[in-house]
């Protein structure tokens, strides 16, 4: 009796293991071996919205699409981004980028970390940069052509202004910076140059006689100063400011969006509206490196410079306005009466020279006629 119950007891222990096991078999269990079959979940729908490119239909670009761009290093000199110089990079950017559907990546250095205004041309020139802002002033002491624009009072508003940019004679200059290296894509007109002075308001020649101003590198920029008894002074322009704060110079010109943006106006207070002079730059590029794109990059490369230019001069143009009104409620002090015919008969001179000697001389008569 004894051998029967213990057969049975053993009969129902190897039951209720084989129970347990097949429990543990089915995931049902809570043993020490996890379950390595994970449950089946549905993933998140991860296909991303489709974004439409802008088309640049049937053109040849080469090698470069917006998969593959062409990088091109743009360099400028100013200090902040509302300098008219920052402003002219920054809208060629956009245009190029959205014109060629992102197959052109600008990357713009400001500041002059990769060179001042002449250096940054010379590097455009031996094609250790892409592209740079330069003033045609500093432009011209390498194409002597580009001297007829700094002559004082050639033009004598924004429409004689804007008809000479539309003009073939404005497409001559471009053209033949080719012969240096670089190319000059477009030129705009960043506005007139005005006197700001320390030592009080300018009206005639006789008011900064002797007087240290600081000009821009150009001949004939130092040349008509001379002609009206100043002591010019070269200068690179982010050294402006502490000369004007240290007192080494008397006072500069430039254009307002410059001294406001520069902040000349507050050791340079007195603004005198002499508008001798229409000051241009533009965007320049390695002559090289654009010759050997496709048809169609090029073109449309040269369009965004033209286009950003367009839209920069007439901005310029409201601004330099604007920026006048904001100046004088700051504390600067406005003079607007300047007798202009006493600047322009003490430089009659230079124009005689300049016509009768100059390899441009024959581009003033033609400037000049443009007037409406």
């Amino acid at each position: 009796m004894k051998k029967f119950l213990a057969i049975a007891l053993a009969l129902i222990l190897a039951l209720v293991m084989a129970l347990a096991l097949a429990a543990c078999g089915n995931g049902a269990g809570t043993g020490n071996t996890p379950s390595t079959t994970a449950p089946e979940t549905s993933a998140p729908e991860t296909t991303a919205p489709e974004t439409t490119a802008p088309s640049t239909g049937d053109k040849d670009y080469g090698d470069y699409s917006a998969e593959n761009p062409l990088e091109l290093k743009l360099s400028h000199f100013a200090g902040n981004d509302t300098n008219q110089l920052a402003q002219l990079a920054i809208a060629f950017e956009r245009i190029v980028e959205e014109k060629t559907g992102g197959a052109v990546d600008v990357v713009i250095y400001g500041g002059g970390v990769l060179g001042n205004d002449r250096e940054s041309f010379e590097s455009v020139i031996a094609g250790t940069l892409d592209m740079a802002v330069n003033n045609t002033p500093i432009i011209s002491n390498y194409d002597e052509i580009f001297q007829v624009l700094d002559l004082p009072y050639l033009f004598q508003d924004y429409d004689h202004i804007n008809a000479f940019l539309a003009s073939d004679i404005c497409q001559q200059l471009l053209d033949s910076l080719t012969s240096t290296g670089a190319r000059m894509l477009c030129m705009q007109a960043v506005g007139f140059r005005n006197m700001d002075m320390c030592t009080g308001p300018v009206k005639t020649p006789a008011d900064i006689a002797g007087t240290k101003i600081r000009v821009t590198d150009s001949p004939i920029y130092r040349a008509q100063y001379e002609a009206w008894g100043a002591n010019p002074q070269i200068i690179a322009g982010p050294e402006v400011l502490t000369a004007l704060q240290q007192g080494t110079i008397d006072g500069c010109d430039n254009v307002h969006n410059v001294q406001y943006a520069d902040r000349y106006y507050e050791f340079a207070k007195y603004i005198s509206i002499t508008e001798h002079a229409v000051h241009f730059n533009g965007l320049t590029i390695n002559n090289a490196l654009f010759e050997g794109l496709s048809a169609d990059l090029q073109a449309d490369i040269l369009a965004a410079a033209q286009e950003a230019a367009a839209e920069r001069t007439e901005a310029l143009r409201v601004e330099n306005d604007e920026l006048l009104t904001t100046m004088e409620s700051e504390g600067a002090v406005v003079t607007k009466d300047v007798d202009k015919q006493s600047f322009i008969d003490a430089v009659q001179p230079l124009y005689e020279d300049f016509t009768a000697n100059h390899s441009a001389g024959s581009y003033v008569e033609q400037i000049q006629a443009l007037a409406g």
